[in-house]
C-alpha cells in the first residue's frame, strides 16, 4: 500500500510539470550556453520534437543574441504546423527589440491577416528595427487594412521605416490579376 501512495504521489508530481516547467528547464540551459553554435545544435535538436512545450521555447529563445541562431528559429517557426500564434503575440510586448523584430517577421512568412491587429499595436514601438519589420510583414500579408496602416508608416520619422513601407505598399499593389 505504501509503495501504491509513493507512485500516486510521484505521478501527481509528474503532471505537475506540465509545459512551463520543461520549456523553463530548457531556456534556463540554453541561457546558460555562452557558445552560439551549441546553442544552436540545441535549437535544432528541440525543433525535432514533437512535445506540446516545443514551440514555446522556440518562440522564447528569439531572443537570442547569434543572429544566425534567429534566423534558424524564425525559419522554423514560420513553416511549423500546427499554427498557433499565441506565443508570439506575447513576444511582441517583451524585449529584446530584437525578438520583436524577429516574431513580426515570422508573421509576415506566415501572411496570417489575423495578425493584423497585433501588428498595428506595433507600429509606435520605439525601436526602427521594429517598425521596419513591421512594414514588412504587413507588405507580405497584404490588404486594405495593411495598406492603410503602411500609409501611417510612410509618414515616420524615420527614413528607412518610410522606405520600407513604400516599399510594402508597392508590393500589395502590385498584384495583378490575369484571365
Amino acid at each position: 500500500m505504501a509503495n501504491a501512495a509513493k507512485a500516486a504521489v510521484k505521478e501527481l508530481g509528474e503532471k505537475k510539470r506540465d509545459n512551463d516547467y520543461y520549456a523553463g528547464a530548457v531556456l534556463r540551459k540554453l541561457r546558460s550556453l555562452p557558445d552560439k553554435d551549441r546553442r544552436l545544435k540545441i535549437f535544432k535538436a528541440v525543433a525535432k520534437l514533437k512535445a506540446p512545450w516545443v514551440e514555446k521555447v522556440l518562440v522564447e529563445a528569439l531572443d537570442d543574441p547569434a543572429e544566425r541562431n534567429r534566423e534558424f528559429l524564425i525559419n522554423e517557426l514560420a513553416g511549423r504546423e500546427p499554427w498557433n500564434p499565441s506565443y508570439l503575440y506575447e513576444k511582441l510586448n517583451q524585449p529584446p527589440w530584437y525578438a520583436r523584430s524577429a516574431a513580426l517577421k515570422i508573421l509576415g512568412l506566415r501572411t496570417d491577416a489575423g495578425a493584423l491587429p497585433v501588428i498595428q499595436k506595433t507600429l509606435a514601438d520605439p525601436n526602427v528595427d521594429v517598425r521596419r519589420s513591421a512594414a514588412e510583414a504587413l507588405g507580405a500579408i497584404g490588404g486594405q487594412e495593411a495598406a492603410g496602416m503602411l500609409v501611417k508608416l510612410t509618414k515616420d520619422g524615420n527614413i528607412y521605416v518610410r522606405q520600407a513601407a513604400a516599399g510594402a505598399l508597392r508590393k500589395i499593389s502590385s498584384v495583378r490579376f490575369s484571365g
